[in-house]
């Protein structure tokens, strides 16, 4: 074998053992798909409403619900003369997603008209109020009418359609 040949072999080997594997990438949206849902508060378009309705819990009676149905909290933490939300921390509002609306505009035909309004967090989002309330809605809640997060560490409450502590 010539030299020119065994230094072209050798070339080839080195290369073919330095090269560095592949890389497997994957898109933005295929990395969310495979985290799967995320809780947070959701993004608030230009003219969303916040849909607010009355709701029965089998376990705490009449409660104040959002547009899937899925029960509101309040923490006793925050302040509520004049609104003040202390749930601004990811390790809270993982757990208790705040409810955003936009502008103060709500559909909530079975609700005081005078006990709704908003609060603008740092982030710049509005938080809906309920009898001057910041409220969340609790990750456990799996389905339309849990109260998993009713009494959570003694300060996480469904709120009532008069905007206190729900109770049977």
């Amino acid at each position: 074998m010539s030299r020119i040949a065994v230094f072209a072999l050798l070339l080839a080997c080195l290369g073919a053992c330095s090269a560095e594997p592949p890389q497997e990438t994957a898109s933005p949206e295929a990395l969310e798909a495979a985290a799967g849902p995320v809780a947070g508060p959701a993004v608030v378009l230009p003219g969303d409403i916040a849909k607010l309705r009355v709701e029965q819990s089998p376990a705490v009676g009449p409660v104040v619900a959002d547009r899937q149905h899925y029960t509101l909290y309040f923490t006793t933490d925050d302040g509520t003369d004049p609104p003040q939300p202390t749930c601004l921390e990811p390790e809270c509002t993982l757990v208790w997603v705040p409810l955003l609306a936009k502008g103060g505009q709500f559909d909530a035909p079975s609700l005081d008209r005078e006990l709704l309004g908003t609060v603008r967090r740092p982030d710049g989002t509005e938080q809906v109020t309920i009898g001057g309330k910041p409220v969340y809605r609790h990750v456990d809640d799996e389905q339309a009418g849990d109260a998993v997060g009713h009494g959570v560490d003694g300060k996480w409450f469904a709120i009532s359609p008069a905007g206190t502590k729900a109770t049977r």
